[in-house]
């Protein structure tokens, strides 16, 4: 992220502002772990874990699917969980490498809940080398504010969002969630006999890279973070990385996820399990894929005209 340990209690030339996906995911098979949540909260509290090693030396977490079952269990409720305003609301701080350069984006967009129209002001930074990015430029309050924003609108069609895949939300309810991610990722159709095609069988990186798509996608309420933090949890492979902090210091809880290399990195808040950060680290790179999620909330409206 990179990812530092809490201290103990006391680019491309045009971005896109949807998320890039694996494209070749195959069949995995899925087995839930049964957690008792006492003993998922105990991990949750546990010693401290050591502080990430460099992106091509990823710390080893321990097993996640209890402290992860464990704050579904316990989440707590946003103020937007109590709005109904037609608008998601998002600020996203977005940094990207391609091939020698490496590009910051600030994504400020407002998704219409009803028909998916998607409105973006994006502010991004010169291109910098990639061979010498200072990470401390991630997360610096008013880093964007010399750049002057654009403004584009998208229709459903063009954003491919969520509502005009499926005509519904994300669901509240685990295994339809993992039914509707597997679906859009190469997966069977939501229209397939349930059994035999039940739960996830695209491959854990591809799922986890797909849920930090869905964080792009809409407003999350409450029941739906908990729905995806149980999805999450059952990944084989799915590291726990414990307390840790994003770059712009903010606390959360890390979990990790390696395939051929690659790392997945994501932070959830504590309390409201809503996604932090999420970072995609590639061996012999200091940064591949990194963003800071600053803002989910509902609006009633678009921002107002110039």
């Amino acid at each position: 992220m990179t990812l530092t340990a809490q201290a103990p209690p006391a680019a491309e030339a045009a971005h896109v502002h949807k998320r890039r996906r694996w494209l070749a995911p195959t069949a995995a098979a899925t087995a839930p772990l049964a957690i008792v949540a006492a003993t998922a909260l105990a991990s949750i509290g546990g010693p401290q874990p050591a502080s990430p090693g460099p992106l091509h030396e990823p710390t080893v977490g321990s097993e996640a699917a209890g402290p992860l079952i464990a704050m579904a269990d316990l989440l707590t409720a946003t103020p937007a969980d109590a709005t109904t305003g037609s608008y998601s609301h998002m600020v996203i701080e977005h940094w990207s490498r391609a091939d020698d350069q490496i590009i910051g984006f600030l994504d400020t967009s407002w998704r219409n809940d009803n028909d998916g129209a998607t409105h973006v002001q994006q502010q991004r930074t010169p291109a910098h080398p990639a061979r010498n990015f200072e990470m401390a430029k991630i997360g610096v309050p008013g880093s964007f504010n010399p750049y002057t924003a654009t403004a584009s609108t998208y229709g459903a069609e063009e954003g491919n969002s969520f509502l005009e895949m499926f005509g519904e939300p994300p669901s509240p309810n685990p295994d339809r969630l993992t039914r509707q991610i597997d679906s859009i990722n190469g997966g069977p159709p939501l229209t397939a006999p349930c059994p035999p095609t039940c739960g996830r069988t695209i491959e854990p990186h591809v799922f986890l890279d797909a849920v930090i798509g869905l964080h792009r996608d809409t407003y999350l309420n409450r029941e739906i973070r908990a729905a995806v933090l149980r999805s999450v949890a059952v990944l084989p492979g799915l590291e726990y990385l414990g307390p840790v902090e994003d770059r712009a210091r903010r606390p959360g809880i890390g979990v990790a996820l390696t395939h051929q290399g690659v790392r997945f990195t994501l932070l959830f808040d504590r309390d409201t399990g809503v996604l932090l950060a999420s970072e995609r680290a590639v061996p012999g790179f200091v940064l591949d894929d990194y963003s800071l999620y600053h803002r989910f909330e509902r609006r009633d409206s678009l921002p107002p005209t110039a």
